[in-house]
């Protein structure tokens, strides 16, 4: 596969994964809402919490990842295997760095609360994409 080959069909891969993103349920596109939400808010602590910035660094190669897996292997719901796979590390790493103790100004006390949220939502969200990678091994779709 040359290199024009390969980002025409990732292309592709997009428009039909953002397709399938649109025929979800509503509750579905609203946590992933929640997920651009939360993760995006990254942003305010990025230059000062290296938490941050492996959660940036992990989202892109996590995206990347899924639209790699769906390219090669459909989409659906096994491409969330890219998801499991690497935001269970970071999951575990923030759940370690969020027990640290917390400041007493409002900056690291609004990290914390963010750190706490992107903890969960994480874990969350990792209990979903298992569900769904087993899902598409079990029925053996997508």
């Amino acid at each position: 596969m040359t290199g024009a080959e390969f980002l025409a069909r990732y292309r592709e891969t997009e428009t039909a994964v953002q397709a399938y993103v649109a025929g979800l349920p509503l509750w579905v596109n609203i946590w992933r809402g929640w997920l651009f939400l939360i993760f995006t808010l990254g942003i305010l602590f990025v230059m000062r919490k290296v938490e941050a910035r492996w959660l940036a660094v992990t989202m892109i190669a996590s995206l990347f990842g899924f639209n790699l897996v769906a390219m090669f292997h459909g989409v659906g719901r096994f491409p969330g295997i890219a998801f499991v796979l690497l935001w269970t590390p970071l999951a575990i790493y923030m759940t370690r760095r969020r027990s640290r103790p917390q400041g007493d100004r409002g900056f690291d006390q609004l990290y914390h609360i963010w750190l706490d949220a992107v903890t969960v939502t994480l874990w969350i969200s990792i209990a979903f994409d298992v569900y769904n990678v087993l899902y598409a091994l079990i029925r053996g779709v997508a």
